[in-house]
């Protein structure tokens, strides 16, 4: 049986810089205050640290952003661990919003959850860029940043993804 590798023909990465510099100022300031106040901290340190870990995976994912679309038509966007892929067969629609506030409709950037137009919607947000909106075979909705979103739908009908432009 012979493998099927994918090739990508459309890839946009967004890196946000401030957010790695956010968490390496957090860390210096951890050891900053562990090592001016070691006799109180000392018991608090392995929570501290635990803390400080997760902290860190949180940022790393949600610095490395991305959006493929690939030859057989599928769609891959988000983080390195919260990502979503989609096959061709299960879009119904895929279309550039006209309104994408993920503030306002989000409450923040990252990985989010939230309701408009009485419907809930998974974003992957990054910065304030354009957005898409998928609507899946099951009833989901998800909507993410882009920087050039006709590109992205111009990809998907080339090269076998919905033609619901």
């Amino acid at each position: 049986m012979a493998a099927y590798y994918q090739s990508v023909v459309y890839e946009e990465k967004k890196v946000t810089y401030w957010a790695l510099l956010l968490v390496l100022a957090f860390v210096g300031m951890i050891f900053v205050i562990a090592y001016l106040m070691k006799d109180v901290l000392l018991p608090w340190f392995p929570v501290a640290l635990i803390g400080l870990l997760v902290g860190m995976f949180a940022t790393y994912n949600i610095a490395f952003y991305h959006v493929k679309v690939f030859d057989d038509g599928s769609l891959q966007f988000g983080f390195p661990r919260w990502h979503m892929k989609l096959q061709p067969h299960e879009i119904k629609s895929i279309e550039e919003t006209g309104s994408y506030r993920p503030i306002k409709d989000f409450g923040g950037l990252g990985w989010r959850i939230g309701r408009k137009d009485g419907k809930w919607k998974r974003g992957y947000l990054v910065w304030l860029q354009k957005g898409i909106e998928i609507e899946t075979m099951d009833g989901k909705y998800y909507v993410f940043g882009t920087d050039d979103p006709q590109a992205i739908l111009s990809a998907l009908g080339q090269h076998g993804g919905p033609a619901r432009i």
